[in-house]
């Protein structure tokens, strides 16, 4: 049976009781409700300053476990089908609860149809990618965040696309985005300690560090990146890592900046996530960020 606006109104108003079986309680049946009651308990939120640690923690729960569907959702597809911009905006839509999506699909696409005015019917893969390059990391200004590697800002995509600036993963996810627009061949490398972006066609490969401006490099630069981090070279560091795997070291990556920042919310919902996604069908290796105590991008 639906229940009203008063009988929600009623329940928020408990959560002021002193015992905490009754707060309890009464949490766990607000949480049930669900989306339905998040308009009344953000309502609360401002006018019960004195009860908004308990709303908070009510309204993380309720998104919490809406977003956590919509992720078995949509890993439960074909590894090949997984979407991965779907998975990063999801993920996004955990820190920013009012994100506008399709605000942001849009900004790409605009993204991916200025840049496909740049290319001729003619151009060469190498061509393709100095021109994606020169207007994402110089026209349009994207960067490294080495300032401040470790702001959390830097793994939230809508961020990334709001100030231009990111780690190796999160940049390496809108040049991804913008190019897959165009139907390049591109796709994400998880090396330990660094995130590229690989062109792969029968003419023409190579890597693309986002991070450090579009940096053009090859097989053997890569390899030596990995021998002087102290990884040393194996090839599977070099294969395509897939939209699963990507989702997790994302994910991974913020648990990292939220078990620094103290936050032990965050941290228990991100944990959920990744055990998500870590519970479906076994993937190609990837190697993980947790092998490193800092954000390995």
């Amino acid at each position: 049976m639906a229940i009203g606006e008063s009988q929600i109104r009623a329940l928020i108003r408990l959560l002021s009781d002193e015992d905490e079986r009754i707060v309890k309680t009464i949490s766990g049946k607000l949480i049930d409700l669900g989306p339905c009651a998040i308009p009344l308990l953000q309502e609360a939120e401002i006018e019960q300053p004195e009860m908004a640690e308990r709303i908070t923690r009510i309204l993380e729960e309720i998104r919490g476990r809406r977003l956590e569907n919509e992720l078995r959702e949509l890993v439960a597809q074909p590894e090949d089908r997984i979407d991965l911009e779907a998975g990063a905006f999801l993920i996004a839509r955990y820190a920013y609860p009012t994100l506008d999506v399709c605000a942001y699909t849009r900004q790409l696409d605009e993204m991916a149809r200025e840049v496909r005015d740049r290319i001729g019917p003619r151009a060469s893969g190498e061509e393709t990618v100095k021109t994606l390059n020169r207007y994402l990391f110089v026209e349009q200004g994207f960067r490294g965040n080495t300032r401040n590697y470790y702001e959390v800002e830097n793994s939230y995509l809508n961020r990334v696309l709001d100030r231009r600036t990111g780690i190796p993963i999160s940049l390496s996810a809108v040049y991804l985005f913008v190019g897959r627009r165009l139907g390049l061949p591109v796709h994400g490398i998880g090396m330990p300690g660094h995130f590229l972006v690989k062109y792969e066609s029968d003419r023409y490969k190579v890597f693309v560090d986002c991070f450090n401006g579009g940096a053009l490099l090859t097989e053997r630069n890569c390899a030596r990146f990995l021998a002087e981090a102290g990884y040393g070279f194996d090839e599977r560091y070099l294969q395509k890592s897939p939209p699963r795997a990507v989702l997790i070291r994302m994910l991974k990556n913020l648990l990292v900046i939220y078990s620094k920042l103290d936050d032990p919310l965050k941290k228990a919902r991100l944990s959920r996530f990744a055990e998500i996604l870590e519970c479906g069908p076994a993937f190609p290796f990837t190697p993980s960020p947790t092998t490193d105590p800092s954000p390995s991008g």
